[in-house]
């Protein structure tokens, strides 16, 4: 049913998830608290707009995404620079979803862009784990 290994986790014989993706789903959920935590500061607390509070959030927990990224999981410091602007175009893609998703609960329901902002979170995740894996830290 389940069976451990140095390559990561199989789930009844059919489903496998890398380690590389348990670390960046550990990262992910620590950036996601940062990113979420300033919006909730700077939306609620400030009184800022979304935009601009998503726009604190988001580049905030960007590089402490990469740095971890880069060094503890993927281990790829190499090539630094261009993985980091490649990154970065992930996590301005991911910016731009994020908006929409924000723009469009706020506009189409009675909810705030607070919960515009916890919607688009799981779905920007896993564009840019999917981008990432598989273009920014490939060998």
């Amino acid at each position: 049913m389940l069976s451990i290994n140095k390559d990561g986790i199989e789930l009844l014989g059919r489903i496998k998830i890398s380690v590389n993706a348990i670390k960046y789903g550990l990262i992910g959920i620590i950036a996601a608290s940062i990113d979420l935590g300033l919006f909730y500061i700077s939306f609620y607390g400030f009184e800022l707009s979304a935009l601009l509070s998503h726009s604190i959030s988001v580049p905030t927990s960007a590089v402490f995404s990469f740095v971890c990224n880069a060094w503890l999981n993927f281990k790829k410091t190499d090539k630094i620079i261009p993985r980091f602007l490649g990154f970065s175009i992930v996590i301005i893609l991911g910016y731009i979803l994020g908006i929409f998703i924000i723009a469009a609960v706020e506009k189409l329901t009675n909810f705030d862009g607070g919960v515009g902002k916890i919607i688009s979170v799981p779905i920007v995740v896993l564009f840019q784990y999917f981008v990432n894996s598989r273009v920014v830290f490939r060998d």
